[in-house]
């Protein structure tokens, strides 16, 4: 029975994922849906790296810098044939001097070319980590909480809604250059990727991890709360990790009582 419901539990979390990538997504302001195909992998092969988003707009050198052009395009998935549609460049150059920050599309962490580096070496240069739960509550599963480590910009957030937009999380706080290196050294500890057959767990979460570093390379990883053989401590960490930032241990409550 265990081992059926712990099956059941996996399979309810590839499909809140999915729904999660699909639904939350919505920040953007453009209509760039290809509605001619329903092939996900080809539309992702079309979309345009920095060099050819320059290049088709004419633009040879700029002071925008290459990362926020990638966020930029990341954020509304350009492809070739939707950037005949409006001058994006000149959307993009307002944006810039005006201080608008892209890169926090929760979407977009789920979107890119996996990495085949080891964690410990992968993480050096992620940029966002993104920890969904999955909580149960008297054996039912409740809306996902997401805890969003913004290395970059030196944020960790916590939310307990659905949002397109990490930022729009109900707990913001500081890290410190002390806590990115922390989480960059310690995280990989509790993640093995050495995954067993066998594992310990308990029904408060399941869990999904997934990452990006500045150019979009992205790794995922998922669990259930209580697995010491795949991920070591990991229940502890986040707790331990959210009570520092936030001032308060972590409880699990009722989701209507959250709100």
């Amino acid at each position: 029975m265990k081992k059926a419901f712990l099956l059941l539990s996996l399979i309810v979390l590839v499909i809140a994922i999915m729904l999660f990538t699909v639904g939350c997504d919505n920040n953007s302001n453009f209509d760039l849906t290809d509605k001619d195909t329903n092939n996900t992998e080809e539309m992702d092969n079309k979309i345009v790296s920095v060099e050819e988003f320059m290049k088709y707009y004419g633009v040879k050198e700029t002071d925008i810098p290459r990362d926020y052009i990638l966020d930029f395009i990341m954020q509304y998935r350009f492809r070739k044939d939707t950037l005949s549609k409006k001058d994006y460049w000149a959307v993009l150059s307002t944006d810039y001097e005006n201080g608008v920050i892209y890169g926090t599309d929760t979407g977009s962490i789920f979107r890119g070319t996996p990495s085949e580096l080891p964690l410990e070496e992968y993480i050096k240069k992620a940029d966002v980590i993104v920890i969904m739960f999955y909580m149960y509550y008297g054996g039912e599963l409740a809306y996902p909480r997401r805890m969003t480590l913004d290395l970059k910009n030196k944020k960790i957030y916590y939310a307990t809604l659905c949002l397109s937009d990490y930022t729009d999380a109900e707990k913001c706080a500081d890290l410190t250059d002390e806590d990115v290196q922390s989480i960059r050294d310690e995280l990989p500890k509790h993640i093995s990727e050495k995954h067993t057959k066998e594992s310990e767990y308990n029904l408060d979460y399941t869990f999904g991890i997934r990452m990006k570093d500045s150019e979009y390379n992205i790794k995922g990883y998922s669990g259930n709360s209580g697995d010491e053989l795949n991920y070591p401590g990991f229940d502890a960490y986040w707790k331990e990790l959210y009570k520092k930032k936030f001032g308060d241990e972590f409880v699990f409550e009722e989701y209507a009582d959250a709100e």
